[in-house]
């Protein structure tokens, strides 16, 4: 889901990580993407990716359905393997678990400051200062250029900055579904538009949309 800002801007983009890309960072992409639609929040671009990815595989049809239950739209979604390309575009990564992330981190360490799971994203926002509510998604002015930076990007660093406010357990990572029933799948998705849910609610707090 994308929307296009002003030619003075440039979208943000956010990029969800699990292994196969068939269950839940499909099923996040799309969730996201629907609750920022509803909240109003213009350019920003939800993708996702596998660290080993099941390339050109669909996805499978427990989380095609239950995003579809969710408001997501998982219509052509087909595993896809994590570049380089999708790193350095991406304004903020979401991994699934605390050992995808550190695995993330550990192949693109330039990527850290932009890389949480998805509970601890959404813990962070709770642990910094909303700011002033005019300020825009796309017009953060960034000092090393004459181009404008992601305000995702820079919501991203100040969170990474205080990681150490906030403690995971294994609660907090999503499990993974993978060849699992109908309950695991639901249980899965609860988690995930639960923590979708409070990550856009603290974007909307911060940003004129």
């Amino acid at each position: 889901m994308s929307s296009r800002p002003t030619e003075r801007h440039r979208i943000s983009t956010v990029l969800a990580v699990c292994v196969g890309n068939v269950c839940r960072s499909p099923l996040t992409e799309q969730i996201l993407a629907s609750r920022i639609k509803t909240a109003g929040i213009a350019g920003v671009e939800l993708l996702s990716a596998g660290l080993g990815a099941l390339a050109g595989a669909p996805m499978e049809p427990w989380p095609a359905a239950l995003s579809r239950e969710n408001g997501g739209d998982p219509q052509g979604a087909v595993g896809k393997k994590i570049t380089a390309e999708m790193v350095d575009a991406a304004d903020l990564i979401l991994t699934m678990s605390r050992k995808q992330r550190d695995e993330f981190m550990s192949r693109y360490p330039h990527a850290t400051r932009r890389t949480f799971t998805l509970a601890e994203f959404a813990k962070l926002l709770g642990e910094l200062p909303q700011g002033d509510a005019g300020s825009s998604l796309l017009a953060w002015p960034d000092p090393g250029t004459s181009q404008n930076i992601s305000g995702i990007r820079v919501l991203a660093t100040s969170a990474a900055a205080v990681r150490h406010k906030v403690q995971l357990s294994g609660a907090d990572d999503v499990p993974d579904p993978m060849g699992k029933g109908e309950a695991l799948h639901r249980d899965v998705a609860r988690q995930i538009a639960a923590l979708s849910e409070s990550i856009v609610d603290g974007l909307a707090a911060r940003f004129r949309h």
